[in-house]
């Protein structure tokens, strides 16, 4: 899971004339949604949410790429869709609140059976909370609330998960000893499909590609143009919009006793 610095692109968003009237829309229908009785807004919000919040994920891929937010898988012709954080079942004032929207792939957003854990992974409108497990409300909006599920948009959360050579998704070692941050992530693990056996065997893939690409660094002649392919590649694989990013990162740290790996890791934030 890499860091998805949602605040910074909504700012941004404010400034495009695109991201201006996606805002405009948002805000006359959250007007619309709070004046309405309590029975009537989800109706309101099943017919009118997804046209509502769709331009705001095309604006979103466009910046950042057309990848899960959650597994950082890439979806080139498969469906990528809003998830709201915190659900619409539960917050309903956040339906049409661009702060709650992650971009998001079917198995982290919709049940798929995971055969690793033999059950139904997929977030849906599940939003466990830490004790002591008060939701907000309206009149009380996310004060107090302590999420189990990992956030993309929140860089502590993802500084949690490292990752296995076969490609499995872990504590951090770092936080291995914080039985709630064991928590967060072992949940996490199964609500995100995070660990489903698909993306663990991409992972696994490119754990062995970055191990070989730096063999043929080492192997090649010190000054040679080769290297610099090389680099480039490594520093493809690393870049914000690449799949599975964040293990990339996590997988040539494995290098980083080599100087010019470190030199290349201090080039990716």
């Amino acid at each position: 899971m890499r860091h998805v610095p949602l605040s910074d692109f909504l700012r941004l968003m404010l400034v495009d004339p695109a991201g201006t009237k996606n805002n405009a829309q948002l805000a006359s229908s959250l007007a619309k949604v709070t004046k309405m009785l309590p029975g009537l807004r989800q109706g309101y919000i099943r017919r009118n949410g997804p046209r509502k919040w769709s331009p705001v994920k095309v604006w979103l891929t466009k910046h950042l790429g057309k990848k899960c937010w959650y597994t950082e898988a890439e979806l080139v012709g498969a469906p990528l869709t809003i998830d709201h954080y915190r659900p619409v079942s539960k917050y309903w004032w956040l339906a049409f609140a661009a702060e709650n929207y992650r971009v998001a792939c079917a198995f982290a957003n919709s049940p798929e059976h995971n055969a690793l854990h033999g059950r139904s992974g997929g977030k849906g409108n599940a939003f466990p909370l830490l004790p002591p497990a008060r939701s907000a409300t309206y009149s009380r909006k996310g004060r107090g609330e302590k999420p189990v599920i990992l956030d993309p948009c929140v860089k502590s959360d993802c500084e949690l998960i490292a990752f296995q050579a076969d490609g499995r998704p872990v504590i951090s070692p770092l936080r291995a000893s914080d039985p709630i941050a064991r928590r967060r992530v072992d949940e996490s693990k199964i609500l995100l499909n995070l660990d489903h056996p698909d993306f663990n065997a991409k992972r696994e893939q490119l754990c062995i590609s970055i191990a070989d690409d730096v063999k043929i660094y080492e192997e090649l002649p010190v000054g040679s143009i080769a290297r610099g392919i090389v680099t480039a590649r490594l520093l493809r694989k690393l870049g914000s919009r690449a799949p599975f990013s964040s293990a990339a990162r996590y997988y040539l740290q494995f290098h980083r006793h080599h100087g010019w790996v470190e030199d290349l890791l201090a080039k990716v934030k």
